[in-house]
């Protein structure tokens, strides 16, 4: 045997840690991403700053959510909008509270600031409305006199509104339930063990969960026709005249907010910066291209989302050829995400639908698709000459265009419930 030293090319990718980590970033869901953008703030910031506040209390409401209602994926129904609006209904009890002239005055700029949620705006200014009461009444005001005022309305019904951040609405809510002094101090410290991990909703007495079931993480939601929503959606859809638009749903985690985390991370040497700006571009990353792939979807889906069609079959590939990505990139960054449509919450890959001709030949062809066509089939054919599987599979591939094998067709025929061709002749 002769021997003899061959040469071969070989052309592979090596992935960076730094690389590698990114492309996680891509399948992870917005709790977990927001998870560690927390851990990254905690790590950087430790001054007060309004952006930081409400993106840790918004944090703080998702946390809430995993642990109150486990078990409880998504919720279909969104809330619907409110028949009474919650300013209004503040405003009937200040008028009826014995407040002076200013501290009226302060009790309308709060209830003014209060959004839909039950929130108090967190870009609220002490300031300003000390400099109305002044211009208005010539009276001067404290901080200490807003806060008096304040304390009053977050006690109005529903209790809990105006409030600064959860916990604080979910302590005047205990506080505010008809329970013995020691039990709202076990309420109030069993949510922070259940925010711990110290301890699990299972772990918990009937008593504690039935109490905990009457505080809500959105006070002003007892007005109107509401339900809850336990998971916050990546995206939002929504239709304007004959147009779908599709936006992150990112208003707690802005892009405002990456650009001073990354002016802070600038700053600040460390050894783990280079880790930190990592994940920072990371994160951008994967928020553009969550929102061109969801685009994308949302607009090859648009006549099922109008109701005027099924589903179309679309595929990871599909995707990935038409956005210039990978199909790896598509399949990771579809899973674990949610999307907000006009009157329900879905995953997002529950808007792709697998096609069946999985060659590629012919029309392509969903299995809900397939099933209305082989129902319109047997239901035209010549009930003294039934049509078999294989005439079947001709007569799609003839009248329709849609290649597809018997045996495909035979395993929709049977989910369908359709007895075989011999079977139907007999009846």
């Amino acid at each position: 045997m002769k021997q003899s030293l061959r040469q071969k090319q070989k052309l592979s990718v090596k992935i960076t840690a730094s690389l590698g980590n990114q492309i996680k970033l891509l399948s992870l869901s917005g709790f977990e991403i927001s998870s560690k953008l927390n851990d990254l703030i905690d790590d950087y910031f430790d001054e007060d700053d309004k952006k930081i506040a409400h993106f840790k209390d918004e944090y703080l409401i998702d946390r809430y959510k995993n642990v109150l209602y486990q078990g409880n994926d998504y919720q279909n129904i969104l809330t619907e909008e409110l028949d009474s609006d919650i300013r209004l209904k503040l405003l009937e009890q200040l008028e009826l509270t014995p407040f002076d002239e200013a501290e009226n005055l302060i009790g309308e700029y709060l209830i003014d600031s209060v959004e839909s949620n039950g929130r108090l705006d967190p870009d609220l200014n002490y300031e300003d409305i000390k400099s109305i009461v002044l211009e208005d009444l010539q009276i001067k005001v404290s901080d200490k006199d807003i806060d008096k005022v304040l304390r009053v309305i977050q006690n109005f019904e529903p209790p809990g509104c105006a409030f600064k951040n959860i916990n604080e609405s979910l302590y005047i809510q205990i506080e505010n339930l008809e329970l013995s002094n020691e039990e709202k101090i076990n309420l109030r410290e069993t949510l922070g063990n259940l925010i711990e991990k110290k301890v699990e909703i299972r772990q918990l007495s009937n008593k504690i969960k039935k109490n905990l079931g009457r505080l809500t993480l959105n006070p002003a939601g007892s007005f109107g026709s509401t339900v809850q929503n336990y998971i916050r959606p990546d995206l939002v859809a929504l239709k304007d005249k004959n147009e779908w638009h599709v936006s992150l749903n990112d208003d707690f985690m802005s892009k405002e907010l990456i650009q001073r985390v990354k002016s802070k991370i600038n700053s600040i040497e460390n050894e783990g910066m280079i880790a930190s700006k990592s994940f920072l571009n990371g994160l951008e990353r994967r928020q553009q291209t969550l929102l061109v792939v969801s685009e994308f979807i949302v607009e090859a889906q648009k006549n099922f989302l109008d109701g005027k069609a099924g589903k179309r079959a679309i595929s990871n590939k599909e995707i990935a050829d038409k956005l210039e990505l990978s199909t790896s990139t598509v399949s990771r960054i579809v899973r674990n995400k949610y999307i907000q449509l006009p009157n329900k919450v879905v995953p997002l890959i529950a808007l792709l639908e697998r096609r069946i001709n999985k060659h590629k030949e012919g029309k392509d062809v969903t299995g809900e698709d397939l099933q209305i066509l082989l129902g319109q089939i047997i239901l035209n054919e010549n009930k003294s000459n039934p049509l078999s599987d294989e005439n079947l599979k001709f007569v799609l591939q003839d009248s329709f265009g849609v290649v597809l094998s018997r045996r495909t067709i035979t395993k929709y025929r049977l989910e369908l419930e359709i007895p075989s061709s011999r079977e139907r002749y007999r009846l």
